[in-house]
């Protein structure tokens, strides 16, 4: 089962760099193998939508597939804009939260509507800027975890992007303010596609215009130099990130749906 969508196709970028994709036929199982408890990292991938028929089956075929005892997670997703709930509320019913994404994209980009003339953009390389990265993006972070094991996935995230940034696929840009890092993001590739890194503003510094300059910049720089085909992108349908990406040329192009349970006692 290969990906139909620019959303999952450049997800595997990641993947497809240091961790394993085995594609069995009826779904796809994606493994990060330095991060077994990256939720979304290590899933299962199905052509469709889960029914609520399917809640044993769907399971069973997890453990299966993961049987890392660490694991305290179960991910589902799907290659199709299937979202009716009532099809899969069993799920939901037994724990299982219902993430909705939007995947958006672009060739081209347009300045942005309230650009920010006082940051300067450039790759993050100290060890002392990566520190600064890891606590704006853990600042930034949602409430359903908490902010230690936001840190600790983001430590585990910083050292797969040092990595291929070392193999020439990507960097990471940081926007600073008077010198001091105040946003920053990845872009890496698979010399086609560009797949955009938590893209984060430390929350004293948002509406500032300081985002959709960053995000802006940073993709001409990755149009221009990497010679991609499409620059991708994802956010959560409810929430304004979608809005600046759009103001700067991304459209979306589809949207994705998954089911995660994971312990709430160990996380």
């Amino acid at each position: 089962m290969k990906p139909k969508t620019l959303g999952y196709q450049s997800e595997l970028i990641f993947s497809n760099f240091d961790g394993k994709v085995d594609d069995r036929g009826e779904y796809t199982v994606v493994r990060t193998l330095t991060n077994p408890n990256f939720f979304w990292g290590n899933l299962l991938i199905f052509p469709r939508a889960p029914k609520n028929e399917d809640f044993e089956k769907w399971k069973m075929i997890f453990k299966k597939e993961f049987t890392d005892p660490s694991i305290y997670h179960m991910t589902f997703a799907w290659d199709s804009e299937e979202s009716d709930e009532s099809r899969f509320s069993h799920f939901i019913e037994n724990g299982f939260d219902f993430q909705k994404q939007v995947i958006l994209a672009t060739n081209k980009v347009n300045a942005p509507p309230y650009p920010n003339n006082e940051i300067e953009i450039k790759p993050v390389k100290s060890l002392g800027e990566w520190e600064e990265v890891v606590a704006i993006q853990v600042a930034s972070s949602h409430d359903h975890l908490p902010k230690e094991e936001w840190r600790k996935f983001y430590l585990s995230q910083r050292e797969r992007y040092k990595k291929m940034i070392e193999a020439g696929i990507g960097e990471w840009f940081g926007a600073f303010l008077h010198k001091r890092l105040v946003a920053s993001l990845g872009i890496f590739h698979n010399h086609k596609i560009g797949r955009y890194q938590i893209v984060s503003t430390h929350p004293e510094h948002t509406r500032k215009g300081i985002c959709g300059t960053l995000v802006y910049e940073t993709a001409k720089y990755a149009l221009k130099n990497w010679k991609l085909t499409n620059l991708v992108m994802c956010a959560d349908q409810e929430y304004h990130a979608a809005r600046i990406y759009e103001s700067v040329g991304f459209r979306p192009v589809n949207k994705e749906y998954g089911l995660c349970w994971w312990d709430k006692t160990k996380a």
